[in-house]
């Protein structure tokens, strides 16, 4: 048989630490005044940790799954940019695949239209290229020619307005005339003279 003290001292343990003089005389006091003994004031503090242990607890749980919100947040925006980056360099080599097509035709000795036509490009993308590999070749000799054929061009438009709705007697011959010669020198301006060059230019490259 085991007396009543062993089984105390078996269910009990002995907690034992020390504190200044100024926190004794405080426990002492608070002990005195609640009437609680020192093991009720340590179950008290132990309530009041724990507490604290769990609101901190919960706060930081809080602030993990924000981290969590967050680390996902960036995930989804670095797969965002990586595939604007893919895309925009996708796009780039298109162009430049494109360019390089377009600057080889133009190398061969093929006209705006004829670039044009073959790619299924714009007139204002292919007169652009062409202006672009023009300056990059130096090719200022066949730059003024396709300037002086889309003149050229606008301008035989013109006299066709003027002799279908407004020329009449001599001016509609004259105009046919003109409409004649235009077509002729269409197919080789270098035929053109300087003045009917700088005439050409100044008057009808202004709609291209």
């Amino acid at each position: 048989m085991t007396t009543a003290r062993e089984r105390y001292e078996a269910k009990t343990r002995v907690v034992t630490f020390r504190v200044n003089q100024e926190l004794y005389e405080n426990l002492e006091e608070i002990r005195k005044e609640a009437d609680l003994s020192f093991a009720d004031l340590i179950k008290l503090g132990a309530g009041m940790a724990r507490e604290e242990i769990e609101k901190k607890l919960s706060e930081i749980s809080k602030l993990q799954t924000k981290l969590t919100e967050l680390r996902m947040t960036i995930r989804q925006e670095q797969k965002t940019l990586d595939a604007f980056i893919e895309t925009t360099r996708k796009e780039q080599l298109a162009k430049l695949e494109r360019q390089y097509q377009i600057y080889t035709l133009f190398d061969a000795g093929f006209s705006t239209d004829e670039v044009r036509f073959k790619l299924d490009i714009s007139k204002s993308d292919a007169s652009r290229h062409f202006k672009e590999w023009g300056e990059l070749r130096g090719e200022r000799e066949r730059l003024q020619t396709e300037l002086l054929k889309k003149c050229l061009q606008n301008y035989i438009l013109r006299l066709r307005e003027y002799i279908q709705y407004r020329a009449t007697g001599r001016d509609l011959e004259e105009a046919k005339q003109r409409l004649e010669y235009t077509r002729h020198t269409l197919i080789d301006p270098s035929k053109l003279t300087e003045e009917e060059k700088a005439l050409l230019i100044a008057e009808y490259s202004y709609f291209l």
